[in-house]
């Protein structure tokens, strides 16, 4: 079903898709229901990634303005969520009960990619293959395994220098072939459990899987098109286009693309700009490499960002990066020094401030120190 595009904009989409994915809007219950909206949460920085999910639930404290980080930690440590390698060769926090259709849906093609890096550290298919069942074996029964640990399992086993980069992959590949995946954290420390212990059961076919992944992705993601989806997943176009031609997803043409959403339009957001302090990865800036135009904002020419920017963490503005965000906290306050590629009127300073305020809180901090800088 196609959908009038005569209103459309690259700042309405953008608003949108901050509607779609709840950091703008109604709010989800909890940090656990924003994850099973998203379906994944790229995490290879776990403490920032935290946010990503707070910032789309309700504040669970007194002075918060969304979930406080404590009630992400829980879910880590309760095992409702697992922090993990899937669908892309990076980490991402997955519901427990999806991680499954996940893996079958991308885990085959991510394997192939990381081929080239196996047969660089030396790493032959039947080591890596040992080094699977050593890991399950190792972490059965309930066992949870430091880095460490894995390291003198894998070594007691016969398995070669396991270690740094030939560690990683040799524990990357378990995780993608359901033998692993994160469990009870040891202080700081990433722990690694059995699969089969942790994970609910349940089989599911390649097919159904893509097509659940496709439907989950668009939405919480929409409006974005198949190569979006098909790079945040690591999947063929075919069978992405496959998947989405059998979910009748709703579609919109603009800009000469193709994009798909599901459900209706969400009214704008009244009031004035909105600017929000996200995390380096955070989904609306992970989630769509085609249309990636669409994220920066409208308003600034796209060759005036840099291509590395000052700040890993993004400020957006409407749901668009206009500029990078840094926060150290100290004792007494939380110093957030903030980077923009163009000056803000007097309304979105004060938007600014107020976004700056909530993740003082976030911090728990009593006080902050902001700076402002731009081009």
């Amino acid at each position: 079903m196609s959908t009038p595009t005569g209103d459309l904009t690259p700042a309405t989409i953008a608003a949108w898709r901050a509607q779609s994915q709840r950091l703008h809007g109604e709010r989800l219950a909890t940090p656990l229901e924003a994850f099973r909206h998203l379906g994944a949460v790229q995490s290879q920085e776990y403490q920032p990634s935290k946010l990503t999910p707070a910032m789309r639930a309700a504040a669970d404290e007194d002075g918060l303005a969304y979930a406080g980080a404590a009630s992400v930690d829980a879910l880590i440590e309760q095992g409702l969520v697992v922090r993990t390698h899937v669908l892309r060769p990076t980490w991402h926090t997955v519901p427990v009960e999806d991680l499954r259709m996940m893996l079958t849906a991308s885990a085959d093609r991510v394997q192939q990619i990381a081929a080239t890096q196996y047969r660089n550290l030396g790493l032959e298919q039947s080591e890596l293959e040992l080094g699977d069942d050593v890991l399950a074996e190792a972490t059965a029964g309930g066992k949870h395994l430091v880095r460490e640990e894995a390291a003198e399992a894998l070594a007691a086993a016969g398995v070669r220098d396991p270690s740094g980069a030939r560690l990683i992959h040799l524990l990357f590949h378990a995780e993608l072939e359901s033998r692993i995946c994160s469990g009870t954290p040891k202080g700081a420390k990433q722990t690694y459990a059995n699969f089969e212990d942790r994970i609910p059961a349940g089989e599911i076919g390649k097919d159904e899987a893509v097509r659940e992944l496709a439907r989950r992705f668009f939405a919480s993601r929409g409006p974005a098109t198949v190569k979006d989806f098909t790079r945040w997943a690591t999947l063929k176009v075919a069978d992405a286009k496959a998947a989405v031609d059998e979910l009748g997803l709703r579609e919109l043409r603009f800009d000469d693309r193709v994009f798909y959403y599901e459900g209706e339009r969400p009214e704008p957001v009244a009031g004035g700009p909105v600017v929000d302090f996200v995390q380096g990865f955070d989904e609306l800036l992970c989630s769509y490499t085609d249309s990636k135009d669409l994220v920066q904002h409208h308003s600034v020419a796209r060759n005036l960002f840099p291509d590395r920017p000052r700040f890993n963490s993004a400020i957006l503005l409407d749901g668009q990066v206009i500029g990078n965000w840094k926060a150290t906290v100290k004792k007494d306050r939380v110093v957030i020094e903030t980077w923009r590629v163009r000056g803000f009127t007097a309304a979105e300073i004060a938007a600014l401030r107020r976004g700056a305020d909530r993740l003082r809180a976030w911090f728990g901090s009593p006080e902050m120190e902001l700076g402002l800088d731009h081009d």
